[in-house]
């Protein structure tokens, strides 16, 4: 009897695993992390990379496996997404090999919980396994817009191994993502957990503006190299005080002359401190940091990765909701942007009541014998 009450109490462990391509998955799956170690949940974090080293330092004290997944050569002026579907074979043995090291792990770490973002070889069909998106319907460019039917079909292929899909969004009319994830009804399998974001909104701290200018960079090379090289030729007489973070962990600092700055990283606490404090904000359009801005109300001025479409496409869709500034890079004037971000009339306020489900409840339910819900529709 002792026995199966301590069996009863023994903390279940769940295994999480953010894709590394670029830190928005490690990211946004921080304040996910800090949830389940308040809620006596066993967190291991199974990740390669610069997420790898960002979650070290986050979360010191936890469990950590290198989970190796495959490399992606990004173009540097053709179709990011055309680039991808050449890759479309290189992708599938990286799932196969990524489900390989997995099956290992959870036999030998005792897994009760795998909660996968965006990485389609991390799941189990012994164990519950959750998977993390906000692209459920991935918009490809206008000269191959016509296999967007066949491209959903795979992302439902590889969808379907998982017991639940977690949408970080919005349930309703007003949400961030758009047609990504709204574009149809989406079965019960599918559920809106709202924004992923570790932030706090201090309104006396978005009042006192010390930095002119904050340039946050992102994403893949040789794209993130071309935008930084533009900006710093714009900005190089300027007098005004400016902050370049390049979101690459480690602690090199740099200054260019006596009013700009580039950081390599900040910690999560900081980079909260540094938004909050600068008049105006140019970053890509990556999903996470429209999150923590949205989440901060921060507008901003977004470039999205050349080609990138899921990018254009929020970038876009944002600034016809009169939130952000949508400017491409390969014309990018900073004065023009400032001109125009400074005419701009955001209203954060619309966020306040949407519905949203919970995280926690969600895991907690996994548990459950009957985890695996029905398929009936509901509003998307």
């Amino acid at each position: 009897m002792l026995n199966q009450r301590l069996n009863i109490q023994k903390p279940k462990t769940i295994l999480i695993s953010p894709l590394n391509w670029g830190l928005g998955h490690a990211v946004r799956d921080i304040p996910l992390i800090h949830k389940l170690i308040a809620s006596n949940y066993k967190v291991i974090i199974a990740t390669e990379g610069a997420s790898a080293q960002l979650l070290k330092k986050e979360f010191p004290q936890l469990h950590h496996l290198e989970l190796k997944s495959f490399k992606i050569n990004y173009p540097k002026k053709n179709s990011f997404v055309l680039k991808m579907l050449l890759q479309i074979p290189k992708i599938l043995l990286g799932i196969r090999k990524e489900h390989k090291q997995v099956q290992k792990m959870i036999k030998q770490y005792n897994i009760d919980l795998i909660i996968s973002d965006n990485r389609y070889g991390v799941y189990s069909k012994e164990v519950p396994s959750i998977f993390i998106t906000h692209q459920i319907f991935i918009q490809l460019p206008i000269q191959i817009k016509f296999l967007e039917g066949i491209v959903y079909k795979l992302q439902q292929l590889n969808t379907s191994r998982f017991s639940k899909l977690l949408i970080p969004d919005f349930k309703e009319e007003i949400n961030l993502t758009g047609k990504l994830s709204h574009k149809q009804k989406l079965s019960a399998k599918y559920n809106f957990i709202g924004i992923l974001s570790q932030f706090q909104y201090k309104k006396e701290e978005t009042e006192k503006h010390t930095n002119d200018i904050l340039v946050i960079l992102s994403g893949p090379e040789p794209q993130r190299s071309i935008l930084q090289k533009k900006i710093l030729e714009q900005l190089n007489k300027t007098k005004k005080k400016v902050i370049i973070v390049l979101g690459k962990p480690g602690n090199e600092i740099s200054t260019i002359n006596s009013n700009i700055e580039i950081i390599s990283h900040l910690p999560r606490k900081k980079m909260q401190e540094v938004i909050l404090s600068s008049k105006v904000i140019i970053s890509r359009a990556g999903y996470t940091t429209i999150m923590d801005l949205i989440k901060l109300q921060k507008t901003a001025i977004l470039i999205p990765t050349p080609s990138q479409t899921e990018q254009e496409y929020l970038a876009n869709y944002l600034n016809n909701k009169n939130l952000f500034v949508f400017k491409e890079q390969s014309n990018f004037s900073i004065d023009e942007a400032v001109n125009e971000l400074e005419n701009l009339n955001a209203d954060f306020s619309i966020y306040k009541e949407t519905e949203q489900e919970d995280f926690l409840q969600i895991v907690k339910n996994s548990f459950q014998p009957n985890f695996l819900y029905d398929d009936k529709c509901v509003e998307g």
